[in-house]
């Protein structure tokens, strides 16, 4: 009897320790659980939060690109209308951003292509040389409206917000004046150095302030600038104390002579690169000139302008075969270099130009490059 007492109390206490046991259990499984929920509740917030911030952000930048969008829209809006005086004396009103152009000569659209204005173009003309390399391929995938200065009809028909070029693409003979487009609503403008005698380095400048100005990328026509005001001032650098060379510049041969520069814009980079025009006396851009007067003056550098319906082949052998040229310093030397439209008319290859140039008159002062 006793022993069934004592069994049965201790079958009462293990029951007892089972129950306490699985109560344990059960609380702290009901511990775990809320731990966990409250731990992903708290993760939750924290996406959402996080969410609701990079939300808020992205409006807020979005909202910022608006506000910036719609200040330059304003800004450009503002700088408009505005004139500049051309060839002639002629001037143009400038009313908004040129969206379609047409480039009358390669030099002028070597210069809206080093503004990034390439996809403005929607026509080129008198590509009779090339661009500066770097934007060669991109120009030559642009339509070639005409092979020379092109009519009234004909840009009347291709219709461009914006036409540019050197001065001879705007002539009464073909009726495409600066005041005769204007009157069709057709902006237009030419390239300094084109109609200015004695012009210079300042006027390309002014050619990249101006564009700057009409398609609102004056940044970029200032870094343009910038740069090659540096390197020509590195080139005068190198170049500072010697005795100018004399420089005939050979454009063609026409019947009654040489056709060469003056006082305009080549000889002022073959000054800047130490060397002297040997018919900058000239009162004119251009002019024809005797054989007889280039043997006088006897140049020690002889440029060739490489464009044009004449080769570069067919120019040296005109120079080098006459018998009566033999004796000119230049050619008995063999100092004799060629450039491109782009390189001797107003460019981006202005600096480059200079550079060339003084490489050719001093060559002493580049030995070590």
């Amino acid at each position: 009897m006793e022993k069934r007492r004592i069994r049965a109390a201790a079958s009462f206490v293990l029951a007892l320790a089972m129950v306490m046991s699985a109560v344990g259990c059960s609380s702290e499984s009901t511990d775990t659980t809320a731990s966990e929920t409250a731990a992903e509740s708290s993760a939750e917030a924290a996406v959402s939060e996080e969410t609701a911030a990079d939300t808020s952000a992205a409006d807020e930048s979005a909202d910022t690109e608006a506000t910036e969008e719609s200040a330059d829209s304003e800004a450009a809006e503002s700088a408009f209308p505005f004139e500049l005086v051309t060839k002639d004396d002629q001037v143009v009103t400038f009313t908004k951003v040129p969206e379609t152009v047409l480039s009358t000569n390669v030099n002028v659209g070597d210069e809206l292509m080093a503004l990034g204005l390439g996809d403005k173009i929607v026509g080129t003309c008198n590509n009779n040389s090339q661009v500066n390399p770097l934007y060669r391929e991109e120009y030559e995938t642009i339509p070639e409206f005409s092979e020379k200065a092109p009519s009234l009809e004909a840009i009347l028909d291709l219709s461009p917000d914006f036409v540019y070029g050197r001065s001879s693409a705007f002539s009464e003979k073909n009726n495409t004046t600066h005041d005769t487009l204007s009157s069709y609503g057709i902006m237009s403008l030419s390239s300094i150095e084109g109609y200015k005698l004695g012009a210079d380095l300042d006027d390309v400048y002014q050619d990249f302030y101006n564009l700057g100005r009409i398609f609102q990328v004056e940044d970029r026509a200032e870094e343009l600038v910038n740069g090659m005001k540096e390197k020509v001032a590195e080139v005068e650098k190198k170049i500072e104390g010697t005795e100018p060379v004399r420089v005939f510049v050979f454009d063609y041969l026409a019947d009654d002579g040489p056709y060469t520069c003056g006082n305009n814009f080549t000889a002022q980079l073959i000054r800047h690169a130490g060397g002297e025009n040997i018919f900058i006396d000239m009162d004119t851009t251009w002019a024809t000139v005797s054989w007889e007067s280039v043997i006088e003056r006897d140049p020690e550098v002889i440029i060739i302008n490489d464009y044009g319906s004449h080769s570069l082949e067919e120019k040296l052998s005109q120079l080098k075969d006459d018998p009566a040229l033999a004796d000119i310093s230049a050619i008995k030397n063999d100092r004799i270099i060629s450039v491109t439209l782009c390189e001797s008319f107003a460019s981006s290859m202005t600096a480059d130009t200079i550079e060339k140039f003084a490489k050719a008159c001093h060559p002493e002062c580049f030995e070590e490059e």
